[in-house]
């Protein structure tokens, strides 16, 4: 037995685990099989809400199925869900206090002009007029999905803020939230493209804080996680795991972290677990 595995794997979906049309390819469910195998642990971790988890029903986990050992949970939103796909539930959740929430909107409206808001809560979705949303004319009639201005939506539970705004890139919208809010909450954000969407959630609160509690209930220790990321989201989770690999297309911001591995394109996550079971 090769002593020198890692005990779990934490990987990325988009842009790293998922190939570049949104799928897992054969060679990655072919490594996930083979860990699970090998008695490793994989755990899911991605900015995605619960509601944008279909994307796991791809890979075949039913109750008699070798990955349901390992893969019933999810970390989502950030870190700021772990989410169980067998019952669609939260198993545990850290939500952004309402106040603070509040006391954000009204420092990003006056310091980034032009942003709007939206927000997740769980399997729920509220927005505002002005956030421009790709939801079809029957999602929007949806009763999880809620049209209301910002300051109404954070009166509920919410465990992630999202700002948009078409005048900055994901890059600059991040960095000049960041200077109107500070450390208030934990600011980030997953995509670099010219409309700007950054992600906000409790302070303190990360992939990396999420994976932490996941591995600490498991008994496994920092150094034998090896995690799997791409975007300035994942950069707490790299950051805090022993094994860190960053994809071959990863964001600048990465460029000093870790070890750098093929892209989603060629499943180099896949590629790379196999190397280790070889």
């Amino acid at each position: 037995m090769n002593t020198d595995l890692p005990k779990l794997i934490a990987t990325d979906l988009d842009g790293t685990f998922l190939s570049p049309d949104g799928t897992v390819s054969e060679l990655n469910l072919r490594a996930v099989l083979a860990a699970a195998e090998a008695g490793i642990a994989v755990v899911f971790a991605t900015g995605r809400p619960p509601r944008w988890l279909n994307v796991i029903n791809e890979l075949p986990i039913a109750p008699d199925h070798p990955l349901a050992t390992s893969h019933t949970e999810v970390i989502a939103s950030n870190g700021a869900l772990l989410w169980d796909l067998t019952t669609d539930s939260q198993v545990h959740a850290e939500p952004v206090d309402a106040g603070v929430a509040r006391e954000v909107i009204t420092e990003v409206r006056r310091l980034v002009p032009g942003s709007a808001f939206a927000v997740e809560c769980g399997i729920e979705f509220g927005y505002e007029p002005t956030f421009h949303t790709l939801m079809s004319t029957q999602e929007r009639r949806d009763p999880r999905f809620l049209e209301a201005p910002a300051e109404e939506l954070v009166a509920r539970p919410i465990v992630k803020l999202l700002v948009q705004n078409l005048h900055h890139n994901g890059d600059d919208l991040a960095a000049a939230v960041h200077a109107a809010v500070g450390d208030t909450v934990t600011v980030t954000h997953s995509m670099t493209t010219s409309v700007g969407l950054v992600e906000l959630s409790a302070p303190g609160i990360s992939k990396a804080s999420m994976l932490a509690r996941y591995a600490a209930e498991k008994g496994i220790d920092p150094a034998d996680v090896a995690a799997f990321g791409d975007m300035p989201n994942d950069r707490s989770m790299l950051d805090w795991a022993g094994r860190p690999h960053v994809m071959a297309q990863a964001h600048e911001s990465l460029d000093s972290v870790g070890v750098r591995i093929g892209s989603n394109a060629d499943s180099g996550v896949g590629r790379t677990i196999l190397s280790w079971l070889a």
